[in-house]
């Protein structure tokens, strides 16, 4: 069968035979993405071998992967494995995401991100979950900067804070599935109101990127089963890192004041030994 299949089908039979244990914990748009081929390609190869799609074809995987299933905690992460095996897989799979991250991200697009940011009256992050760890570091990076910067991670006050805002506003969504409602109600708010938006997310066809106009994009392969973003909040947090950097270049003179100010003011804070 796999000499009878076209060339990008051949692409995905390969991957998958190379790499089935990882693939049963990949998103579809993160496999099509590490593949080269579309979704719908995806989708269409799943069929092409009698299942009704690609979650369908997953559990197939799942179901097929020798010695697994109820004994994996997380991903690649066994109840059998010890503190030495996890804390290893854990650190190598931070190190992949953050690899594979650096690896989609278009260098363009965080520039653009980066003017928008540096010419902003006020700049509004939003996010929940695991994701407000992340909008949390944003605000304190900028912040610093001298920077009006906010970031919410209550619903309600990310839709009331994107009603206000206007043309020369800046509002931020982070969301690893790019489905969060309240990330993309806010977005689309923000949109709406005159604002420029930015996202920052994992999945390329969803709805936060509708409603953005600079699109950032993460590669993590956390689990579907399990609601848990381990690896996509390391992501996520060397991006804003990037961005920020990026900023402060562009700011020059005025940010390395800013940080330097900001320093002093602290210093007396800080425990001496």
């Amino acid at each position: 069968m796999h000499d009878s299949l076209q060339p990008a089908s051949k692409r995905i039979a390969d991957y998958l035979l190379r790499n089935s244990k990882e693939a049963k914990f990949l998103t579809i748009s993160v496999l099509a993405r590490r593949i080269g081929v579309s979704e719908s390609m995806i989708t269409k190869f799943a069929r092409t071998l009698g299942f009704e799609g690609f979650k369908e074809f997953k559990i197939y995987l799942a179901a097929d992967s020798p010695g697994e299933g109820k004994e994996m905690i997380y991903g690649e992460i066994s109840l059998k494995d010890d503190v030495r095996s996890i804390c290893a897989k854990i650190y190598n799979n931070n190190v992949r995401a953050l690899k594979d991250s650096l690896r989609v991200l278009d260098f363009d697009n965080i520039d653009t991100a980066a003017e928008l940011i540096v010419k902003a009256d006020k700049i509004f992050f939003y996010g929940s979950g695991s994701a407000a760890v992340a909008i949390t570091n944003a605000h304190v990076r900028l912040y610093r900067l001298g920077l009006s910067c906010f970031a919410y991670s209550d619903s309600h006050a990310q839709i009331v804070s994107a009603s206000l805002l206007g043309k020369n506003d800046v509002a931020v969504g982070v969301s690893n599935s790019g489905r969060s409602a309240g990330i993309v109600k806010a977005l689309e708010i923000a949109q709406k109101s005159g604002a420029q938006t930015i996202c920052i997310t994992n999945n390329l066809e969803t709805p936060i990127t509708r409603h953005a106009n600079v699109h950032l994009f993460t590669s993590t392969y956390d689990s579907e089963e399990l609601s848990e973003s381990l690896h996509s909040r390391v992501a996520e947090i060397s991006l804003i890192d990037s961005l920020y950097v990026v900023v402060a270049s562009k700011m020059g003179i005025r940010a390395v004041k800013s940080l330097t100010v900001s320093g002093e003011a602290i210093k007396g804070y800080r425990v001496q030994t």
